[in-house]
This record gives C-alpha cells, sequence and structure tokens, in this order.
C-alpha cells in the first residue's frame, strides 16, 4: 500500500489511524534516510496508543525507548550497531517475545531476528519540501489487516 503524505502532522494522523489496528505482540520495521520521518511516524503510533507526543523522542542516541500506552511501545533504533548479535546483547529477542508493540528503525541487521509476521514501512522524501512517501508492506498476517485498513 502507497500513501503520500503532505506534511508531518498528516504523516503523524497516518500513524495514529494505524496505531487503531496494533495488537500486542506486533512488530514493525522502519526505513528512511536520515531526517526523513522516523520519529514522526512513531510519534503518531504512540499516540495513538495513548502517549503524550512530548515524551517521543528519536532513540538513535540512548537505542532504545519505553513508551506505556493502550500497548507498552518499544521504539529502537539499530542505526549505530553493527549485528544482530548487539541486538540479542541488549534483550531484543526477548522483547519481541514479550507481548509489547516494537518499532525497529534501520531493521537491516535484525533480519535474522525479526518475526516473518510483521509490517515493514518505508518512508521516502516525496516532491514538495515537507511531503513524504510511505509504502506498507504487510507480512504473514498483517497483509490481511492492510487490506482492511483504510487510512
Amino acid at each position: 500500500m502507497h500513501v503520500l503524505s503532505a506534511s508531518p502532522l498528516q504523516t503523524e494522523a497516518l500513524a495514529r489511524k494505524l496505531a487503531e489496528l496494533l495488537r500486542p505482540g506486533d512488530v514493525i520495521t522502519l526505513e528512511a534516510p536520515l531526517g526523513g520521518g522516523k520519529t514522526t511516524f512513531v510519534r503518531g503510533l504512540a499516540t495513538g496508543l495513548g502517549v503524550s507526543e512530548d515524551e517521543v523522542s528519536s532513540p538513535t542516541f540512548v537505542i532504545w525507548q519505553i513508551y506505556p500506552g493502550r500497548l507498552r511501545l518499544h521504539h529502537l533504533d539499530a542505526y549505530r550497531l553493527s549485528s544482530a548479535e548487539e541486538l540479542e546483547e541488549i534483550g531484543f529477542p526477548e522483547t519481541l517475545a514479550g507481548g509489547d508493540v516494537v518499532v525497529l528503525e534501520w531493521p537491516g541487521i535484525a533480519d535474522p531476528l525479526l518475526p516473518a509476521d510483521r509490517l515493514h514501512v518505508r518512508i521516502d522524501y516525496g516532491p514538495g519540501e515537507d511531503e513524504r512517501s510511505l509504502d506498507f508492506e504487510g507480512r504473514g498476517t498483517w497483509k490481511q489487516r492492510l487490506e482492511q485498513w483504510h487510512p
């Protein structure tokens, strides 16, 4: 599914609406260029789960943020990590098994650890300055869930 967002506010609203579909144990992998809107997207997911938008920040330097809401949200950024082993060392596999929602930015290194059932979101710059192109790829049960979603 492809969606064009005209602004950061629209990207947040889109992610808030997506949060309505989230269930315990869901995993979202998120790719975008630096400054592409990953934190904006996660802020929308978090507020859709009942988290105050002021609490959401980029985990680039701390690697991992946890937000309590309707479902607890783990927001991880693997940009500064170099291997799946590093994710294992910080408890990523246990988190995946814990029933919380997990969003992983820069998921390339984590592929061997990721469940087959997940949503992959790719954000790219759009034609306009604030526009973003969002591609949603449902894997496993997410294929059917995306078919029922109308952003």
